[in-house]
């Protein structure tokens, strides 16, 4: 009378844990491309603004942002991997 379930599961992950693993890889790395072109191109505008006041308050802030960012995408794994071993994990 149980129904397997096992069946259903066509995705190639074994489990929850390793979904999110392969899932959030691949999000970091996304994200560290993301960030570097951004601190490259604020540095062009920070190069390309020829002592523009206003120019330059834009690039700094274009900078301070990305690297905020890059900051939050190396601490991001820190936090994911406290909450699978608090939540998801079963003792």
């Amino acid at each position: 009378m149980f129904v397997d379930l096992s069946t259903l599961n066509n995705s190639g992950y074994s489990d929850l844990i390793d979904f999110i693993s392969v899932t959030m890889n691949f999000a970091i790395s996304f994200s560290v491309i993301i960030a570097v072109v951004s601190i490259v191109l604020s540095g062009f505008k920070f190069i390309l603004s020829l002592g523009d006041d206003k120019k330059i308050k834009e690039a700094t802030r274009a900078l301070t942002y990305s690297l905020i960012g890059l900051i939050l995408v190396f601490v991001s794994p820190t936090v994911i991997e406290f909450i699978i071993k608090e939540i998801l994990t079963t003792k």
